[in-house]
């Protein structure tokens, strides 16, 4: 037999999320003791009146050896769950995480039967499909080999699945860090890699033993937008692959059924155009709760996703990355409530609360309109959501992407201590050469995960509606000038200029438009303050463009709070709405003082279009 033992303390690792939570065992195999390989005879047929069981006794850790041979169940096409023989090579002590052992496994198919072959060994969306031995849950197959398919993979034991059940909704919920994020893996050794090839009936792809990456439908994206979301979710440590699926509402129908062991199962995090939605495989139903995957989908604790029921299409088959199961997701079943390390927890019947993501986009080259809507059921996914959801709608409406000019509006609102509603508005004007939709798509998101990450007060996001006009009419002002007139006098474009304290400045800044030669002037006063006497310092011309800065956040952030907003919630909110608007032309009179805080002097006037650039002179403020 093959021999599975834990090896030395040395190769523990302590990467969490996912899987390896605190130290990890490697696998070792006995080398020297390996039995011939035993793979399935071509015409072994599936035991007779074997089927997926609802809610069966897991067998018992102590019980689990080599040798035992079992068949699971996961739907290949449609929703109709199939067999595949499953043979146990070992345990993995700590395999999973600490005091969490993973069930070595090898897969393959019986007579006339494709799964296992669909994919060339175990695919992504397999994760969750339940294993039986002798009438009891042995568990669910939920780890397989990081490089390309192959019929070794890892399986999570039922017994751990099966306290899921009980887990009480308050247990707290588990803050997970994104420099904590990373696949479970268990590595293994050129020798513990040649005794696994020995056993199985083809190579083994790699060393490394990792969850299995989830499926995840995504629709109302196209393939520039897809690609973007998959780097978000790549730079956030999410093991997914991403494809375009179908749309799904969090309607619960009455005609619904519930899901069944071995069938398909998709947690959502978001309905509508952009519905996002992570595809496995159920592992049992007891009662009014199921349990899915095998591992975890964020490895956030109490959640709130929505169940869904999902029609597999195909197994997308993929030697390089590894295949997986691209599925449309289909009605709602139910929410999950708990995200753990040994799969999903689902209450069957109502559907999730969602927050309502409406967007209302006028395209003015084509007269064109419409008003977009995303439902967000997990919170940690309202940026995420809201910026595809938005963009979706942008692509969908302006039916482009170049340059442009639009306008916008957004209200966010929700409500903080004690029940009390709070609203937030915005409105700005935007120009970009290559995509008018980036920088306004990015404001909102900013500000929404600013909000989210105030600590000092619970706050609830409970409504975003984000308006805007958009065109090809690409329009621009620049700074090109600047003049000074002191108390009425002449104008003066002089590098530095010496004023009295008191006195009243007249500041002219012309700008020109793009590809034109035709300038316009925008006047602003500003009186020097007597307090400035003796002081220096600057007299600026800024578009709001330039001092309101990129809104741009880097890869992942949508999906992390990379930026927690320390100030409470009415300093976040004056964080969101006092920068400048990006139209307008913002004079600034920035005077120093060693012995003395900075005074600060400004005024503004608004534009049409967003103002980019800067200029600036130096002042002496004399007695």
């Amino acid at each position: 037999m093959v021999a599975l033992v834990r090896e030395s303390r040395r190769w523990r690792g302590t990467r969490s999320w996912q899987g390896v939570v605190g130290a990890t065992a490697a696998l070792v195999l006995g080398l020297g003791t390996l039995a011939a390989p035993a793979h399935a005879d071509p015409e072994e047929p599936p035991p007779v009146g074997a089927t997926p069981l609802d809610c069966p006794r897991p067998v018992e850790p102590a019980d689990i050896t080599p040798g035992m041979v079992g068949v699971g169940w996961t739907v290949v096409r449609g929703s109709t769950p199939q067999p595949f023989r499953v043979e146990v090579l070992g345990v993995l002590t700590d395999g999973i995480g600490a005091g969490r052992d993973m069930v070595i496994i090898e897969v393959s198919d019986y007579a006339g039967s494709h799964v296992v072959d669909a994919g060339g060994g175990i695919w992504a969306g397999m994760s969750g499909s339940p294993v039986y031995v002798g009438g009891k849950l042995l568990g669910a197959v939920s780890y397989g080999f990081s490089a390309s398919p192959s019929p070794i993979g890892g399986l999570t034991p039922a017994s751990d699945m099966m306290d899921l059940l009980t887990l009480s909704g308050a247990s707290a919920r588990r803050a997970v860090q994104a420099s904590e994020r990373g696949p479970a893996t268990v590595k293994l050794s050129a020798a513990q890699r040649s005794a696994v090839e020995a056993r199985s009936s083809a190579p083994v792809p790699g060393s490394t033993l990792e969850q299995l990456r989830t499926p995840l439908s995504v629709s109302g994206l196209n393939s520039k937008r897809l690609g973007k979301l998959r780097q978000e979710f790549s730079a956030a440590d999410r093991p997914v692959i991403a494809y375009a699926g179908s749309r799904a509402t969090g309607t619960v129908s009455m005609a619904t059924p519930e899901p069944t062991s071995g069938g398909n199962f998709a947690a959502v995090m978001s309905y509508g155009d952009v519905t996002i939605g992570g595809v496995g495989t159920t592992t049992a139903v007891c009662g009014p709760q199921a349990l899915a995957f095998g591992h975890p989908a964020d490895f956030t604790g109490k959640v709130s996703y929505g169940a869904n029921d999902a029609d597999s299409l195909t197994i997308v088959t993929d030697q390089t990355f590894g295949s997986f199961k691209m599925a449309n997701i289909g009605a709602t079943v139910g929410t999950v409530d708990q995200d753990r390390l040994a799969g999903l927890r689902a209450k069957l019947g109502a559907g999730p609360a969602t927050v309502p993501i409406t967007s209302n986009i006028v395209n003015l080259d084509a007269n064109r309109q419409r008003t977009g809507g995303t439902q967000v059921a997990e919170p940690d996914y309202l940026t995420l959501a809201t910026a595809y959801g938005i963009w979706a709608n942008y692509d969908s409406t302006f039916d482009k992407i170049g340059r442009g000019f639009a306008t916008t509006h957004w209200t966010i609102t929700g409500t903080r201590a004690g029940g009390k509603t709070f609203s937030v508005e915005r409105s700005n004007r935007w120009s970009d050469l290559s995509d008018p939709t980036n920088d306004p798509v990015y404001e909102i998101a900013g500000a929404l995960g600013d909000l989210q990450s105030v600590q000092n007060e619970p706050v609830k996001i409970t409504k975003v509606a984000f308006d805007s006009d958009i065109s090809s009419a690409y329009q621009q002002l620049r700074v090109v000038k600047l003049a000074v007139s002191v108390n009425g006098g002449k104008f003066t474009s002089a590098s530095s200029l010496r004023v009295k304290a008191g006195a009243t400045l007249t500041v002219r800044a012309t700008v020109r438009a793009y590809q034109s030669t035709a300038d316009e002037n925008v006047l602003t006063t500003i009186k020097v303050p007597k307090k400035g006497a003796g002081r220096s310092g600057s007299l600026s011309v800024t578009g709001g463009s330039s001092a309101a800065g990129d809104p741009q956040q880097d890869a992942g952030c949508l999906l992390e709070d990379c930026d927690a907003a320390q100030n409470g919630l009415d300093g976040a909110i004056r964080g969101i709405t006092s920068p400048p608007q990006n139209n307008q032309v913002i004079t600034k009179l920035s005077l120093d003082s060693e012995a003395a805080p900075t005074i600060t002097v400004s005024a503004s006037k608004s534009k049409r279009a967003p103002v980019v650039g800067s200029r600036s002179i130096d002042i002496t403020v004399r007695p």
